[in-house]
C-alpha cells in the first residue's frame, strides 16, 4: 500500500470501525447474560452497557463515513475537501458504495434504537441483533468476498468470520473495561449471577473462536491460493501476524479458561465475597492483556481488507 499519510488514516479509521462494531456486538450480549438476574447493581452495569451500545454505535458511523470518504479521495486522486463528487459517485454508481450505505444505515438503526430507550436493561434486543447482523453482511460485501459475487458463498463465509470475531473480541472489551471493574464492588447476592456470566462469557468465546478458525481457514486458504503466497505476498504475511495474534490471544483465553475460571467460580460461588478479590484480580488482568492482543487482530484485520490479494495488483 502506497498511498501515504491518507492511507494509514484510512486504515486506521477502518480499524477504529472494527473495534466500534465489536463494542456494540460486545455490550448487547453482556447485557443479556446480566439481565438473567434483576438488582440495583445489575441495573446500574446495564445502564453502562447500554452507554456502551450508544457510543459505540455513533462512533462506528463516524469511522466508517470518513474511512469512505477517504477511499474516496484516494480512487478520485483528489484532496478530502474536493473529494464530494467522487463519495456521491461512489454512492450511485459502484457496489462498495451501495454496501457501505446499506451498512451506515443498518448502524444508524442501532443507535436509533439505542436512543429510544433510558432504563436498563438494553429493549429491542432481537431488533439490534438484526441490525448488527445486517451491518456485518454489508460490511462483507465491501471485502475481497464479493468477487465470487453478491451472496456468494465466500461472502457468507466472511458474515460467519466477522460476526464471530467481534463477538469474541467485544466480549472480552466489553468485560475488560466495563463489566469487570464493577465486579469487584458487586454486593453478596449478585455473586451467583456474576458467575454464570462469567461462564457464559467463556463459553461464547470457545464456540465464536471454533467458528473463527474454521470459517478463516477457509478464506484464507481461497485467498493466498498456495503455500507459498502465504510468505510472499503482503496478503499473506498480515494473514499470518493475523493468525499469529488470534493464536497468542487463544492460548491466553485458555488459561482463563481452564486455570482461572476454575478458581473464580468457586470463588463466586462458595466463597466469602472478599475470597473472590484475588481471583477475579487475576482473570482480569489475563483479559486485559487478551485484550490489546486483539486490538491488534482487528487492525490486522483492516489492513487485510486493503491489501491486494497474491497475484493481483
Amino acid at each position: 500500500m502506497s498511498d501515504g499519510f491518507l492511507g494509514v488514516l484510512r486504515l486506521t479509521f477502518v480499524a477504529l470501525q472494527n473495534i466500534s462494531f465489536t463494542a456494540v456486538v460486545g455490550a448487547l450480549l453482556c447485557d443479556a447474560w446480566l439481565a438473567r438476574s434483576t438488582s440495583r447493581w445489575q441495573q446500574r452495569v446495564s445502564l453502562r452497557l447500554l452507554l456502551t451500545v450508544r457510543i459505540g454505535a455513533l462512533a462506528a458511523l463516524i469511522f466508517s463515513g470518513m474511512a469512505f470518504w477517504i477511499h474516496c479521495a484516494l480512487m478520485s486522486e483528489s484532496t478530502l475537501a474536493d473529494a464530494g463528487p467522487a463519495v456521491l459517485s461512489m454512492l450511485k454508481t459502484t457496489g462498495f458504495g451501495r454496501a457501505s450505505l446499506a451498512g451506515a444505515g443498518f448502524m444508524l438503526i442501532v443507535m436509533m434504537l439505542s436512543l429510544v430507550q433510558s432504563a436498563p436493561p438494553i429493549r429491542f434486543k432481537a431488533a439490534i441483533g438484526f441490525a448488527l447482523a445486517g451491518v456485518a453482511l454489508s460490511r462483507s460485501h465491501t471485502g475481497h468476498p464479493v468477487d465470487a459475487g453478491l451472496l456468494s458463498l465466500p461472502v457468507w463465509v466472511d458474515w460467519m468470520h466477522l460476526l464471530a470475531i467481534s463477538v469474541w473480541v467485544g466480549l472480552v472489551l466489553v468485560t475488560t473495561y466495563v463489566v469487570l471493574p464493577r465486579m469487584f464492588n458487586a454486593p453478596g447476592p449478585d455473586r451467583d449471577n456474576n458467575a454464570a456470566f462469567v461462564q457464559s462469557l467463556s463459553d461464547a468465546a470457545t464456540l465464536a473462536l471454533v467458528m473463527l478458525f474454521v470459517t478463516g481457514a477457509y478464506s484464507g486458504w481461497r485467498a493466498v491460493a498456495t503455500p507459498g503466497g502465504l510468505i510472499t505476498s503482503e496478503y499473506g504475511q498480515v494473514l499470518l501476524l493475523k493468525l499469529a495474534l488470534v493464536m497468542v490471544a487463544a492460548v491466553l483465553g485458555g488459561h482463563n479458561r481452564f486455570i482461572e475460571m476454575p478458581k473464580l467460580l468457586a470463588a463466586l460461588i462458595d466463597a466469602e465475597p472478599e475470597a473472590a478479590a484475588r481471583p477475579l484480580k487475576r482473570f482480569a488482568a489475563v483479559l486485559h492483556v487478551e485484550s490489546v492482543v486483539l486490538a491488534g487482530v482487528l487492525v490486522a484485520a483492516a489492513v487485510l481488507v486493503s491489501s491486494p490479494l497474491p497475484g493481483t495488483t
